[in-house]
């Protein structure tokens, strides 16, 4: 089967369960997918890339905010910067690793491969 039916047979799946189209097709992938980008839905994907993925861009977005907002006025060093950019992308991504991973125990969802 090739990706596009396969993500089909998913975002209708998902769809079945009720959640938001919005928790399910996050803006983000939308883009992805507009782009020919060939990347699953958020609750089919691996838990390790789940957790780069997020913290990641969340380190990166937040800290480039924080950085332009407070930090370059505070005078922090280089070290405590990045610690702190680091500490909040890895429990960024903790967190929506683990929403993702609860919520496709609570909806039994079937693995990408067994779509």
């Amino acid at each position: 089967m090739d990706f596009e039916a396969k993500k089909q047979r998913v975002l209708n799946l998902l769809a079945k369960t009720g959640m938001w189209k919005s928790t399910y097709a996050p803006l983000y992938v939308n883009l992805l997918w507009r782009f020919n980008f060939r990347c699953r839905p958020p609750h089919f994907v691996p838990f390790y890339m789940t957790f780069l993925n997020f913290s990641l861009y969340f380190g990166v977005l937040w800290g480039g905010i924080m950085w332009f907002l407070q930090w370059r006025h505070d005078g922090d060093s280089a070290e405590g910067i990045l610690l702190k950019i680091l500490s909040a992308g890895v429990t960024f991504g903790l967190i929506m690793t683990m929403y993702y991973a609860l919520s496709r125990w609570y909806y039994r969802l079937p693995a990408w491969e067994d779509v």
